[in-house]
């Protein structure tokens, strides 16, 4: 057997040292792919992190129809919501598996069998089917968005970055907004088991167009470097039948929650956590308080009240984006180098004010009846832009400022522990506004923001010298 050397996942760089821009490394590895082809690649990748979180909120609309074909209640539905909000959670594994086998193998191998358990959910005959199988849906689907801020991480370079990561956050942001309204529609004219066959169908043309159409933007993986070794070693050379296709190369899948040994990363974490909690307590209950609110009775009606999160979504992730690399661009031009830390400051106005005034102003007005229509909508809407021109600064951040150090692991870590805070907003939102009303509800989610907004501030102002072992607070 010939002797190969598998290189250590990890880089011997100083995190200190990815703080100035190394621009022939980088350009080198940036400028491979065309403008074209790079903004192809981008939206492939951002249709594939559209599925997931629109097939996570998709089936809200029909809670009670699932409820009464299984025999159970629509809290016990809804706890499935958590369920897989966990398991996008643990799908943060495939970021370091993306780094050793590179993006595409990983990319189509996850759209394959988020595809399949999507059609399993679309047949699921009992209770346990359906939540077997929306578990996996959301195991191997959620993998497109650290898989996807990592082919980003390949292709631009810093101070393009934001805007490609908007496009990125654009597809996973708009779906869950999008998604009841797509399941309402289709709830009040045909079968619950619809919404799912359709998203398989979607999920199949991505697939389709992954595999022609998407390269590979990590071809220097551990795992072609390892293979080209073996197979031109000098005894499969002077043995040609035992060239090999694949070799197996371990990986560790701890690197995601090693991550927060850096305290930097923790902040992040922090702030993301803080945002999804709020994504969630506000999506979730939107049509249980919405609908007595305004006496609406169909499903449709109620279901197009995510219009306006997502709206906000959609248009708060290409300005946070461009904001970002803005904000990059001039951070080196003061400086004369780039310090990641310097791409948050534009965060701090939505995240500390902009956020919680509006999903304050937004369960108030549910709950004292005041307002009428334009309140809670206008409100809705400041929410999800404020929200969604924050996330792509983080994944930028994330890949900017620790890929050298822990690869793919920064941004696996810190969608890993967002989508936990989601599964908890989703699972305690509707006994909170039981027990204590919308609005304080409402209150609660403002404070959570609060918290994030003074994680980002810390990090915005000692960021880079918690990266670089300094002492912060003298």
């Amino acid at each position: 057997m010939p002797t190969i050397t598998i290189e250590p996942e990890n880089s011997s760089k100083e995190p200190s040292e990815i703080c100035v821009d190394e621009a022939s490394d980088v350009g080198s590895k940036t400028e491979r792919f065309s403008e074209r082809r790079k903004k192809f690649i981008v939206a492939i990748s951002s249709a594939a992190c559209f599925l997931t979180p629109m097939a996570g909120l998709a089936f809200l609309p029909a809670i009670s129809t699932i409820a009464e074909r299984f025999n159970t209640t629509a809290s016990t539905i809804n706890v499935s919501n958590a369920v897989y909000n966990v398991c996008m959670g643990l799908s943060c594994f495939w970021a370091p598996f993306s780094d050793s086998y590179g993006r595409k193998p990983a990319f189509l191998i996850c759209m394959f069998f988020c595809v399949v358990s999507t059609v399993l959910v679309a047949c699921s005959q009992n209770l346990a089917m359906f939540f077997v199988f929306r578990a996996t849906t959301a195991l191997f689907g959620t993998a497109f968005f650290s898989i996807g801020a990592q082919i980003i991480g390949d292709i631009y370079p810093p101070e393009k970055r934001g805007s490609a990561m908007g496009w990125n956050i654009a597809g996973s942001q708009i779906g869950p907004p999008l998604g009841p309204t797509f399941g309402a529609i289709i709830v009040t004219y045909t079968s619950w088991r619809i919404i799912f066959y359709i998203l398989a169908i979607l999920g199949g043309l991505v697939l389709v167009l992954a595999f022609f159409f998407l390269p590979e933007t990590l071809p220097d993986n551990r795992h072609s470097l390892a293979l080209s070794e073996y197979n031109n070693s000098d005894e499969v050379v002077k043995n040609p039948q035992k060239k090999k296709r694949f070799l197996f190369i371990p990986f560790n899948i701890m690197r995601p929650i090693i991550s927060f040994k850096y305290p930097s990363l923790i902040l992040a974490g922090i702030s993301s956590m803080a945002l999804m909690y709020n994504m969630y307590s506000l999506l979730t209950p939107i049509r249980y308080v919405v609908d007595p609110r305004f006496d609406i009775t169909l499903p449709i009606y109620g279901g197009l009240f995510y219009l306006a999160p997502g709206i906000g979504y959609l248009l708060g992730s290409f300005m946070g984006g461009k904001l970002s690399d803005y904000q990059v661009k001039k951070s080196i031009k003061q400086r004369g180098r780039r310090v990641p830390e310097d791409r948050l400051r534009m965060t701090l106005l939505f995240f500390g004010f902009l956020s919680p005034a509006s999903v304050i102003a937004y369960g108030w007005s549910i709950q004292s009846r005041k307002g009428g229509y334009a309140l809670p909508i206008i409100s809705m809407f400041i929410n999800g832009l404020s929200q969604t021109s924050i996330f792509p600064t983080i994944n930028s951040y994330c890949i900017d400022s620790m890929a050298s150090e822990i690869g793919g692991g920064a941004v696996g870590g810190n969608y890993m522990i967002r989508f936990f805070a989601s599964a908890v907003g989703s699972a305690t939102c509707l006994k909170a506004i039981t027990s204590i009303g919308i609005g304080w509800t409402s209150t609660i989610s403002a404070g959570v923001l609060v918290i994030g907004s003074i994680s980002m501030l810390l990090l915005v102002l000692y960021g880079e010298q918690l990266r670089e072992g300094k002492k912060v607070i003298k």
